[in-house]
């Protein structure tokens, strides 16, 4: 049909990482089925909707797992899959592997590698950040300049200069190398999408420029920064930084 947009069902029942992975979605233009949190809403959405490609979380909460929801889907017709996850059940892994997605991404994947899978299960390759904009002369999504607003000026940061970024109540903070601070209220997740592959996500909270890393300490689950900053390390990110970090011994 000439003009179709294939759409893409979510399944996570974790809000935060449903605000994440919709916001590609939508940053590529491919429209939402869902995010559904539970096994139960996402057949009745695509019962109204069938979905060119499912991102179903494994481990739902909630009766079923995130395999037998897509034994179910697949059931009803084919139907692409990539699994997201954060657990290491080598039996619910085997069972997820058997339905031969396209993908499984550890949590917490990066946003490249997820861009690149839905491009290669939607259109058949990876296209270039400039395909995903809306016209031919836009810049690319992880662009070198952010605005900020101050007062009733716009300031222009240096994506370079960015060690963290962390939210403090309603705000998110970004730190500059300088020590200078600025405080907006995009959402953390929004902003990564915003921010090159050199940021990565090390806590709930945090995001840090892996350009600017001093020093970690796992036990201490402590990064430090510039400026004696310190980022906190969660556990659930603990193994995906030290994957990027290039270590030498």
């Amino acid at each position: 049909m000439s003009g179709f947009t294939p759409s893409v069902l979510v399944v996570e029942d974790s809000p935060a990482q449903a605000k994440l992975l919709s916001a590609c979605l939508l940053q590529l233009g491919l429209p939402l089925v869902g995010p559904a949190a539970t096994a139960t809403d996402a057949l009745t959405l695509c019962a109204a909707t069938w979905p060119a490609l499912a991102i179903v979380d494994l481990g739902l909460a909630a009766g079923h797992d995130g395999v037998a929801l897509a034994q179910e889907l697949r059931q009803q017709g084919p139907l692409p899959l990539i699994f997201v996850s954060a657990t290491d059940d080598t039996v619910l892994l085997a069972r997820a592997r058997a339905l031969q997605p396209l993908a499984i991404l550890p949590k917490p994947f990066t946003i490249t590698s997820l861009r690149r899978m839905v491009e290669l299960a939607i259109y058949g390759q990876a296209r270039t950040p400039l395909d995903w904009q809306a016209g031919a002369g836009s810049e690319p999504a992880s662009a070198q300049w952010l605005f900020v607003r101050e007062r009733d000026v716009l300031m222009r940061l240096a994506v370079a200069d960015i060690t963290c970024v962390h939210t403090e109540q309603k705000h998110a903070v970004i730190t500059l190398v300088s020590g200078r601070r600025h405080s907006v209220r995009t959402p953390l997740a929004e902003l990564l999408l915003s921010l090159p592959d050199t940021f990565t996500q090390v806590h709930r909270s945090w995001l840090v420029n892996l350009n600017y890393i001093e020093y970690v300490d796992p036990l201490a689950s402590v990064i430090r920064l510039p400026g004696t900053v310190e980022a906190p390390l969660g556990r659930t990110y603990r193994d995906e930084l030290l994957r990027r970090l290039t270590l030498i011994s």
